[in-house]
């Protein structure tokens, strides 16, 4: 496995749940840190409970302007970037759950915007240090609504669907240039994003954990430089569950 010691990653949504849980797994293994999100006293929260270097920088990453000032403040600050990882993402709108036939012209924007979107910009931003550098990681959050997706969530998963098609384009265009992009493809997180399902979501001890899904980021990103995942990665939720029932 390579070594993330001093290795300067950017997390977009580092101050969601699996963007912190990340931050601090990262953060951990010795990588130095870019932390993005819309709220800098959010960010500054999450930074202050880090063992390591971290940059914090509030922004949306829904502007190309903002993400190409992303990539920027990386270089300036660290000289390099060495890594991505999107976690920013939106579950629903104002509409909250809703059929496609009900769903607003309004939320469905606003979703594709933040999550296929904002990574299409976060990825484009990133790629022409990457390039100069022949070397680099992107790991874009998909999830398994993007395989399947789910009744009364259309956008969400019609935007994941997105992620990992625009992944493997770009996969398949910058791997012989040193830069390899995975997708990992968790089911339901324990997350304030899956509350918003009230009770239609699943208990707790029935999904994974932030901490479980930056474990597996971690581990993706230190895969040595000959390993490629051409496939998308899927967290075993539907083990978990039988172990769960077992016990």
């Amino acid at each position: 496995m390579d070594d993330l010691n001093d290795r300067v990653a950017i997390i977009t949504g580092a101050a969601g749940g699996i963007g912190s849980a990340t931050a601090r797994a990262l953060s951990g293994a010795g990588a130095r840190l870019v932390l993005v999100d819309r709220s800098a006293e959010a960010l500054e929260t999450v930074a202050g409970d880090l063992p390591g270097e971290a940059l914090t920088l509030a922004a949306s990453v829904t502007s190309k302007d903002d993400m190409t000032r992303m990539a920027e403040a990386t270089l300036d600050r660290f000289g390099q970037i060495d890594a991505l990882v999107t976690t920013a993402a939106i579950l629903r709108g104002k509409g909250g759950m809703t059929t496609v036939a009900e769903t607003s012209f309004e939320d469905w924007s606003q979703i594709i915007d933040v999550n296929l979107t904002g990574t299409f910009l976060s990825n484009q931003a990133v790629l022409p240090a990457m390039q100069a550098a022949k070397r680099g990681d992107i790991l874009n959050l998909s999830s398994t609504s993007g395989k399947q997706g789910r009744a009364f969530d259309g956008p969400y998963s019609a935007s994941k669907a997105g992620i990992i098609g625009l992944s493997e384009s770009l996969a398949q265009e910058v791997m012989r240039e040193g830069i390899r992009v995975q997708t990992l493809l968790p089911d339901a997180v324990d997350t304030e994003l899956w509350a918003q399902s009230g009770k239609a979501a699943l208990k707790p001890q029935a999904m994974l954990t932030p901490d479980q899904v930056a474990a597996l980021i971690v581990y993706m990103l230190a895969l040595p430089r000959d390993a490629y995942l051409m496939n998308p990665v899927v967290a075993p939720l539907q083990q978990r569950r039988k172990r769960v029932k077992a016990s």
